[in-house]
């Protein structure tokens, strides 16, 4: 997302959204941040989502505060891992190989047999 504004998020949640119902999974239950536009209500409303506005200042409750935070430390992780001599202003291109190697290690909610990018994807190709 390039920013926070209502639509820079709610076009990103349909990127989402639209990965999601292709890969057969339809989201039926949303539970968002309290800072939440009408246009985002909107659209959960139209696609059949229900939803529930998480009260303020109570991060506990919201399993996307608790995602970012692990995103964030694994994301630490690798820039403390990376060469001492790697620029630091490469660091957009890691984004990619830090979204798969974390849902690799994340199981997935649906089967927790397979890992969420293969629940998404199917078999990673280590190759």
């Amino acid at each position: 997302m390039p920013s926070r504004t209502g639509n820079s998020l709610l076009n990103a949640f349909r990127d989402v959204h639209t990965l999601l119902t292709a890969r057969g999974f339809r989201p039926k239950y949303q539970r968002l941040d309290n800072e939440i536009s009408n246009g985002f209500k909107q659209f959960l409303t139209e696609v059949g989502i229900e939803y529930q506005l998480t009260p303020a200042g109570s991060h506990r409750r919201n399993r996307a505060e608790r995602a970012i935070r692990t995103w964030k430390n694994h994301f630490i992780a690798i820039l403390c891992s990376t060469d001492p001599d790697f620029p630091l202003k490469l660091w957009d291109r890691l984004l990619e190989q830090a979204q798969i190697t974390l849902n690799l290690l994340r199981g997935s909610r649906v089967n927790p047999n397979l890992s969420a990018h293969a629940q998404l994807y199917g078999p990673f190709d280590f190759n």
